[in-house]
């Protein structure tokens, strides 16, 4: 009886490898598409282009990502989810607590609340390069390609969460009343990422070579707890701290 030939592999169907084999090239494959994402961005980036980095054939891309679609569903859920649950997750386990219930305490606690997502989003940003500029390129910038599904799938729920404590902290008077609520995230985001995103135009400054990224981490978080001006307030009058301090200085 004749001995059956195996098929000839047809083009582009990748060699049968074990499943770790597989899934080590699959996450190459995603963290080459970060890399190029942030520092080409997604439109220019064509699958081929990811598969000339990682030195594999385009067909071999094809076989883990169908389409383009699947592709960045999958930095989405596997890149930039994970990254997003460390920074908010402590914050949010904080304020499902009950902090910023109303009490002074509460209002401590929702601020340092707040001023950790910031520092955590800077100790992240700094161990992963590429997700400062795609955040600014992709999702914070008007017409970015994984906005709509960043937003929808991850940052709407948990900002949403955020925001509405903050609102019932400032209903108690716990929260600074001049803050916005809806504007607390945004701001956070923009302390935390843009000196990251942006270290080759401040870095010519004067002291820059005196700012690491903790130092960046460090800056923020003061400048969300205590601000800059001791006592000031949005119309430029003294808080009444302040006022305080003088009346001590002149006894």
């Amino acid at each position: 009886m004749a001995t059956r030939k195996p098929s000839p592999r047809g083009p582009g169907r990748p060699r049968r490898q074990d499943g770790a084999v597989q899934d080590d090239l699959r996450d190459r494959l995603l963290d080459m598409a970060v890399t190029l994402f942030a520092r080409d961005g997604v439109g220019p980036t064509t699958l081929a282009a990811i598969a000339r980095e990682v030195g594999v054939t385009a067909p071999m891309v094809h076989y883990h990502f169908k389409t383009r679609d699947q592709l960045l569903d999958a930095v989405v859920e596997e890149r930039l989810r994970p990254l997003i649950d460390q920074v908010m997750g402590p914050a949010l386990l904080a304020i499902g607590d009950g902090a910023g219930a109303g009490d002074d305490g509460g209002a401590v606690d929702l601020a340092h609340a707040v001023a950790g997502v910031a520092q955590r989003m800077v100790a992240v940003a700094s161990a992963t390069p590429w997700f400062p500029p795609l955040w600014i390129r992709e999702i914070a910038s008007e017409g970015g390609q994984l906005r709509e599904r960043v937003f929808a799938r991850i940052a709407l729920e948990r900002a949403t969460l955020l925001v509405e404590r903050i609102a019932r902290a400032q209903a108690a008077g716990a929260v600074n009343p001049a803050l916005q609520p809806p504007l607390v995230m945004v701001s956070v985001i923009g302390l935390a990422m843009l000196p990251l995103a942006t270290r080759a135009l401040w870095g010519r400054l004067p002291y820059a070579d005196q700012v690491d990224d903790a130092a960046i981490g460090r800056h923020v978080a003061a400048l969300l707890l205590q601000g800059v001006g001791l006592g000031a307030t949005p119309d430029g009058k003294r808080g009444d701290g302040d006022k305080k301090t003088k009346r001590k200085a002149r006894k």
